[in-house]
């Protein structure tokens, strides 16, 4: 994923409600906009792709290239600022913009949705859509977690159309994981043949999976209840934070500086798990939600990254994404014993 926020037709290609985000760009609305329409307008991405073949070229000869394909904007093909978005195959599938806003409409027309930031990355090649879920987890008293729905989608041939649950904790912004490995088959549809069968199950999950925050807020209720000593919240420590294994060829003074990062995130996340926003309130300081929150807040706020839309990429869907699914995980067996 590109790292910065796409510029499209001289405009920052988002749209948010409410409170502006870090880099304050894009347009705002006081509220959510209601219809897709709306809201893919104002993130500057009412455009289509198209697929177009292949050629290769010299001084002497023109060839087509058999299979080949690149995507485009529909709008800008034949001008001079006209770029590829990325090479595909025959079989590839187009998933446009307007069919990416418009999946949740039938959820945002019951009122179990509503929009909240929408936008796209690069040239316009990645895009995606946040919706906000109606209600909030209750953890302890005022330690709410609202619940958000994650659409990304790519026009580049290597980004699936992927559908992420993600939770935020109030207190602290941190965006926690939320498990479903069973049914990850159907939140991610890949652009090849019978790709629009699986963008309909993947709705039709989508309806389904929304009950799913209930088990979640129980889950996150049983990490309340347990309670970490120093010696236990080391355990938890070490598991999110495997020992680095060696590298083939890989130089001993790399390895040890791999092993002394590694060493740095357990004592920050074991620091934060004591001393993290909301982790020192009475009731929630030294158990395994403080631990749990204490990782989600080292990957979302103490990591350095050399531009915030690779910190979006990272905490979202890269390193940081597997990082917090592991410390998810690790918790749930926690609270299993």
């Amino acid at each position: 994923m590109s790292g910065r926020i796409a510029t499209i037709d001289g405009g920052a290609a988002m749209m948010f409600v409410g409170k502006p985000p870090w880099h304050g760009l894009g347009q705002k609305f006081e509220s959510p906009p209601r219809t897709a329409k709306d809201a893919i307008q104002a993130a500057h991405l009412d455009w289509k792709v198209v697929k177009k073949p292949v050629y290769a070229c010299d001084s002497d000869h023109f060839c087509k290239m058999p299979g080949y394909h690149a995507t485009f904007r529909a709008d800008l093909w034949g001008k001079q600022e006209c770029r590829p978005f990325g090479l595909v195959g025959e079989d590839y599938q187009v998933f446009q913009n307007s069919e990416a806003f418009s999946f949740f409409d039938p959820l945002i027309e019951t009122g179990e949705l509503a929009y909240e930031t929408a936008g796209a990355i690069g040239t316009g090649e990645q895009i995606w859509v946040l919706a906000k879920v109606k209600g909030e987890i209750v953890v302890k008293e005022e330690d709410l977690v609202e619940k958000y729905l994650l659409l990304s989608n790519g026009h580049d041939g290597h980004t699936a159309l992927q559908i992420r649950f993600t939770p935020v904790r109030v207190v602290c912004w941190n965006t926690l994981t939320m498990a479903l490995a069973t049914r990850g088959d159907l939140l991610k549809a890949h652009h090849g043949l019978g790709f629009h069968r699986r963008v309909e199950r993947t709705q039709d999950a989508v309806k389904e999976i929304l009950g799913y925050y209930d088990k979640i807020e129980k889950q996150y209720q049983r990490f309340l209840a347990v309670t970490l000593g120093n010696e236990k919240l080391a355990k938890y420590t070490n598991l999110v934070f495997p020992e680095p294994k060696r590298k083939p060829n890989q130089k001993e003074h790399s390895f040890q500086e791999a092993v002394e990062q590694n060493k740095r995130l357990r004592e920050t996340s074991a620091r934060l798990s004591r001393e993290g926003l909301g982790n020192s309130k009475p009731g929630i300081h030294g158990t395994l939600w403080a631990a749990y929150n204490g990782v989600t807040q080292l990957v979302d706020h103490h990591l350095c990254y050399d531009d915030p839309w690779r910190r979006f990429e990272s905490i979202c869907f890269g390193d940081g994404a597997r990082i917090k699914q592991r410390a998810f995980d690790v918790a749930v067996e926690f609270a299993k014993n």
